[in-house]
């Protein structure tokens, strides 16, 4: 029996349902296949989303139309902003999710989305055809055939859980790993390695002294969200519960010392790489030695469930160790776990095996997304997933793939970063990784790229015209502020400035000139020209006036910005003939040719970012090219 789809997407996580989802959304008969159908959206570590340059992700998920954003603002407990006093670049906003509610949320929304089917079985082997993937077998042996095939398996690939002296095969505690697709894949040629990453106790809270730690309450005094669909009234009766902040101390630290040799990390029983920016306890202890505490970050998983997740404790200490340091935590002394903290070993294929499409170099009609590609995390998974989904879709139709630039998003930047660099370690997203983020920040997603989305198909007239409305009604506010000028003579000017303790005026001058002032906010100019209606800047909603402080205040850094931005459009659009001979090519050193053999780059500005590649071999590309007529 074979049954036949247009697309195939093998696993349910993060990466699985946005890439199942925009495929079937965009009309193509999809079947997504996960171990156990209980499990699909499993948060499988910390029970949250967002946080720096991870929010940026979610939201431009969201601006291309993909589900994450949507599906943790309906199930969210906790919300609010990160890095408030810092600048508008860096500021992220985070949701604690109901662990439970948000994978049953994903689940609905999978079965109920018209031309996907969720199919449960464990897959065995990928079904390559003249070199081209066509389908998959599952372990029942029922083969699937489908037109393009996504690979979006976590960490399920020869899982193998790490507890102290104990370890066994598992995707995740309590779940089957495969076995059988990685020796498939390794067959078909592709190459196989090793990355580690982990996961802290969970405690119960009734277990808990919260009197004496720090507690970190949710945003009450507005509703906050990461989906620009989510309509307010949806939000405004949301309870939220509060997350606490509790430290390591010199015993806890000593717990781990005298348990060196027991823990997996350090006596050699793990072989892969771990995330070096969310290492293990242990790891933390030894790496940053002279500190004497770290930071514990409590947040309970789900409105039902006691559980709480130790955020900063991950550890795979065996069980009688992660015990004693818990006790020795203040506020944990009679702390009760629920669940041990394990570290996990799992299959990644290095990200050199893609293109900028997600679709493979060696296996075509192959596309890989998620943590199979050496990501950590759930919103850099989704935010390939959703690639991958389009991606695949277009490459069905014929049409060009949606390549993203990463002077225009962070799901750009991690792509580029992917292909170009590759990875040594689990790959994280951090807003340093773009040299654009004064321009790409969380709060201008949607102006950015929901154009994309609509042209896709993912997102709706309505919602794009919606977004092209605010767009012109920023460029109107901040022509008003441009054009209408302000002095000494109202009252309301230097009454407000020195009640904000900035200088007042004793000239004329715009409010745009005012607005860019520090201490100076939108609703200060709201104030300011109430009487005198030269323009009703009241009349727009909160998002767009946030939109027009920001663009106000940081004019002269975006302006700076958008020439680097343009001095990197032009390189990028030198582009560089598929049929180019490198080899013939004098005055560059054999690697830089091996690696731009390899990563094939279309254009200038990609080849001089692939490491190992020097200003002079860009140079020396130049002319060629020049001499060439390109």
């Amino acid at each position: 029996m074979v049954q036949e789809f247009d697309v195939i997407v093998v696993g349910a996580g993060h990466a699985g349902a946005e890439a199942a989802l925009a495929a079937a959304r965009l009309g193509k008969k999809t079947a997504i296949f996960t171990i156990s159908l209980d499990n699909i959206g499993v948060m499988s570590c910390n029970p949250s989303l967002g946080g720096p340059a991870k929010s940026h992700l979610v939201r431009e998920i969201d601006a291309l139309g993909g589900e994450m954003g949507r599906n943790i603002d309906k199930t969210y407990i906790q919300i609010r902003v990160l890095n408030t006093k810092k600048g508008p670049a860096v500021r992220s906003l985070r949701a604690q999710a109901d662990k439970i509610a948000y994978a049953k949320e994903m689940k609905r929304t999978i079965e109920s989305c018209e031309n996907l089917s969720a199919i449960q079985g464990m897959v065995s082997e990928l079904l390559v055809e003249n070199g081209k993937a066509v389908g998959i077998k599952i372990r029942e042996g029922v083969e699937y055939r489908a037109k393009r095939i996504i690979l979006a398996t976590g960490t399920f690939l020869r899982g193998l859980i790490h507890i102290g002296e104990s370890h066994f095969s598992g995707g995740r505690m309590g779940e089957l790993s495969s076995e059988e697709l990685p020796l498939s894949l390794l067959k078909h040629g592709l190459d196989l390695q090793r990355f580690k990453t982990g996961t802290p106790s969970r405690i119960d809270a009734r277990s808990i002294d919260f009197s004496v730690l720090e507690e970190q309450p949710g945003e009450k005094s507005r509703i906050l969200k990461f989906s620009n669909r989510t309509k307010e009234e949806e939000l405004k009766d949301r309870k939220q519960i509060s997350c606490y902040i509790a430290h390591t101390n010199e015993a806890v630290h000593e717990e781990i010392k005298k348990n060196r040799e027991r823990s997996p990390l350090f006596n050699g029983t793990i072989q892969g790489l771990g995330p070096r920016y969310c290492p293990s306890i242990e790891d933390k202890v030894y790496r940053y030695a002279d500190k004497q505490q770290h930071h514990l970050f409590l947040e309970r998983e789900g409105y039902e469930t006691n559980e709480i997740y130790l955020g900063g404790l991950s550890s795979s200490l065996p069980v009688d160790v992660q015990e004693n340091m818990i006790h020795q935590i203040r506020g944990f002394e009679h702390a009760q776990i629920m669940r041990y903290g394990y570290a996990i070993e799992y299959d990644y294929i290095p990200p050199s095996e893609i293109q900028y499409s997600l679709e493979s170099r060696s296996i075509p009609n192959l596309f890989l997304a998620g943590q199979i590609n050496g990501t950590s995390g759930y919103e850099e998974a989704g935010a390939q997933g959703l690639i991958a989904g389009i991606n695949a879709v277009r490459s069905i139709d014929g049409k060009e793939a949606i390549v993203l630039d990463r002077a225009d998003s962070y799901i750009g930047t991690l792509i580029d970063d992917l292909v170009l660099k590759g990875t040594n370690e689990p790959y994280r997203m951090f807003t340093a990784r773009s040299e654009y983020r004064l321009l790409l920040r969380e709060d201008n997603a949607d102006l950015r790229l929901s154009k994309i989305g609509y042209e896709v198909g993912l997102v709706s007239e309505e919602e794009y015209q919606r977004v092209e409305q605010k767009r012109e009604n920023v460029k109107k506010i901040i022509e008003a502020l441009q054009q209408n000028f302000v002095g000494p003579g109202n009252p309301r000017v230097n009454e407000r400035l020195h009640e904000k303790g900035e200088q007042i005026l004793k000239d004329g001058a715009s409010l745009f000139e005012v607005l860019r002032r520090p201490e100076i906010n939108y609703e200060d100019i709201e104030y300011m020209t109430e009487e005198t209606k030269v323009f009703n800047f009241g009349a727009y909603d909160e998002d767009t006036k946030y939109q027009v402080e920001v663009q106000t205040k940081y004019s002269g850094y975006i302006e700076r910005s958008l020439k680097m931005i343009e001095k990197h459009k032009s390189m990028e659009q030198k582009r560089i003939p598929e049929d180019m001979d490198y080899d013939s090519l004098q005055n560059i050193p054999k690697e830089a040719k091996e690696k731009l053999k390899k990563i094939k780059p279309s254009n200038i500005g990609q080849a001089s970012r692939i490491s190992g590649v020097s200003p002079a071999d860009i140079q020396v590309l130049l002319i060629y090219l020049k001499m060439r007529g390109n």
